[in-house]
Formats: C-alpha cells, sequence, structure tokens
C-alpha cells in the first residue's frame, strides 16, 4: 500500500510562501510544545514530535524543499500516491539514486515516515538509523549548493587610535561570531529532538583572532575587506570579512578629513610680541614662530603633521591659538600688568 501524502506546511501551521526564518521559528514552537522531555509517557506528544521533526527535515533544506513542492502539485491532501519520476526506481541502488543530488544534506532518518522514505529514498535505511552512504555535511554541489549561498561573509569592527593611523603596522583582531552548528549541521534538531548543543538555534558562538594590516589612508567608518576570511563550508568554500575601523576619540585631536586641529595656550605677551612656541603632534612636539599680535582664534599651520594619505603624503596639522593668563601671577607680574592696563 502507498504511503499517505504528508503536508508538511499544515504540520508546521505555516503557508507555502513562509520564509526560511518563519519555518525555523514555527519548528521552534511546536518543538518546545511536544518535546518528549515535557510529555513523557504520552505517545499523541511522541508521534506529533516526529512529525514536526520531519516536516522541519525538508522545508528548511531548500533543495529538499524545492523537490518537495514539485511534487505537491501532484497529489490531494489525504490521497494516496506513487513516488513521481525522478525517485528511486526499483532496481536502482541506494547509492545511485543519491548520487544524482550530490549525496549530501540528509539528517538522519530512522524515525522519518515512508512518505519521506519515499520521496527521498530511503527506503532500505540500515538498523541503526543512518545511510552509510551520505554524509550529513554539506558540498559546494548538489543540495550544499543552496546552503552554501547562506550568508558566508562576516562583519567585525576595529577600534583604532590617531597613533594607529600614524604608525601604520598591523593589530590583532579578535571577535565572536555565529557560527552554524556542527552537531546537527544548522538544522537545530538531531534525530534525538533538539540539539542540546545550539539548543534549537541551529548556531554557536566561536571566537576568530586575526591579524590585520592598518593601510594607509584608512579613516573612520570606511570598510575593510579581507578576502577568504569569512566563514567555511565543510566543502571549502569561505566567504569574506568586512570589517568597519571605528576611530576613538582624541581629546588633543581633532580630525577633518586628512587634517588634524588642536588649540594651543598662548601667554598675552607672547601673543603680542610674537615668540617661540611648542605645539603637540602625534609624532611629539614641533616649535613654529608665532608672530607678534596674534589673536585667539588664529590657526597656525604646520605642514605634513595630519593623517596618512593613499598616496603617501601626509595632510596638515593645524593649531588654533587661546590667549590665557597664568593661574599664579607674581607679584613683578601684577605690577606689570597694572601699568599696561593704565597705559591704555
Amino acid at each position: 500500500m502507498s504511503p499517505k501524502y504528508k503536508d508538511y506546511y499544515s504540520i508546521l501551521g505555516i503557508s507555502k510562501t513562509a520564509t526560511q526564518a518563519e519555518v525555523k521559528s514555527a519548528f521552534r514552537k511546536l518543538a518546545l510544545k511536544y518535546h518528549p522531555d515535557k510529555n513523557k509517557g504520552n505517545k499523541v506528544a511522541e508521534s506529533k514530535f516526529k512529525e514536526i521533526n520531519e516536516a522541519n527535515n525538508v522545508l528548511s533544506a531548500a533543495q529538499k524543499r524545492k523537490m518537495y513542492d514539485h511534487l505537491g502539485s501532484d497529489w490531494q491532501d489525504g490521497q494516496n500516491f506513487t513516488p513521481p519520476r525522478g525517485g528511486r526506481q526499483r532496481g536502482q541502488s541506494q547509492q545511485q539514486y543519491h548520487s544524482g543530488f550530490g549525496n549530501q544534506g540528509f539528517e538522519q532518518s530512522g524515525d522519518f515516515s515512508d512518505f519521506f522514505k519515499s520521496i527521498f529514498g530511503f527506503d532500505d535505511i540500515n538498523q541503526g538509523g543512518q545511510n552509510q552512504n551520505f554524509s550529513s555535511h554539506y558540498s559546494p554541489q548538489g543540495f550544499g549548493q543552496d546552503r552554501m549561498q547562506s550568508n558566508l561573509d562576516m562583519e567585525a569592527e576595529l577600534d583604532l587610535s590617531l597613533e594607529d593611523l600614524i604608525s601604520g603596522g598591523q593589530k590583532i583582531l579578535t571577535f565572536n561570531y555565529k557560527n552554524s552548528c556542527s552537531v546537527c549541521s544548522g538544522q537545530g534538531q538531531t534525530r534525538n529532538g533538539i540539539c542540546s548543543t545550539c539548543r534549537g538555534s541551529g548556531e554557536t558562538i566561536a571566537e576568530k583572532r586575526i591579524q590585520v594590516k592598518i593601510p594607509r589612508g584608512i579613516r573612520n567608518n570606511s570598510k575593510m575587506r579581507l578576502k577568504g576570511q569569512g566563514k567555511q563550508e565543510a566543502g571549502g568554500r569561505t566567504g569574506d570579512l568586512y570589517i568597519k575601523i571605528h576611530l576613538r576619540n582624541n581629546p588633543d585631536f581633532a580630525v577633518t578629513g586628512d587634517d588634524l586641529e588642536t588649540n594651543i595656550r598662548v601667554m598675552p605677551w607672547d601673543a603680542a610680541l610674537g615668540a617661540d612656541i611648542s605645539v603637540p603632534t602625534l609624532n611629539g612636539y614641533v616649535k613654529i614662530k608665532l608672530p607678534e599680535n596674534s589673536h585667539t582664534g588664529k590657526m597656525m599651520r604646520i605642514s605634513s603633521q595630519g593623517l596618512p594619505k593613499k598616496d603617501g603624503t601626509k595632510g596638515n596639522l593645524y593649531a588654533r591659538i587661546t590667549i590665557d593668563i597664568p593661574s599664579l601671577l607674581t607679584q613683578e607680574q601684577t605690577e606689570l600688568l597694572k601699568k599696561l592696563r593704565d597705559l591704555k
């Protein structure tokens, strides 16, 4: 007798247009509700749990879902059916059948229904519940192709100081990222139920540590692309790592494009008479000539003391003059300022 058609969408309570995220969400809610640990001795719940596990196994895998949807148009709910052309034919070995699909992407199937086995060729599964002729990992071919097209790229943020931009060199970047669970192959469940490693999420947290070379001309909010440093599929293909630069604030310098700005306090007599003053840069102090009659707000340009550019040159440093007075005046200074005031 032919197995009865199973409506996997109805089992999960979703529509045929449901997204992968909706499939995953529906499965997790039902799996928690009917999990054997919460329904010990309840045969109905146990049967329901197997059904939703099987439905999720098909609908959460793009290629299996595509095959199932293609078959679904040939039968109405509740009718018996015969496995379609293109399925496993009588006399065709299990290995021959799977070779046409890359022999990849199937879960263990000991608890799956005859309907599932008829579609996907698991009608003579070994007693242990696992087909010896397939792997649970995905490859760049066959069923793994759709899986591999998921986001293999990663993003991270690298904090840099102005001194890092000046000195260049390399920085160590360490960050955490979500990775597909290796125990359940990202499905969120195994043949025994919800995956205990990822707790049904299909993802685990991994750490990545990488050495990053700081290129010339890098600026705040710039993005760097490190090819081949993203996530890696079991088949060997890797994504890219995109690093967003975050430039830490510096209390002494403001950034304007390639240039830097800083504030310099000078004494009234130096501003009036002119003087040699020291200006801080990212490479230490430099001496500049402050011209006489300099007023508050005057900008002094120090060439090539800004940030490195892509062409190898540097921007400029601008020192903004602020006229100040000493915190403590000597008696002599006080008398001289009084005389100056009286001369106005």
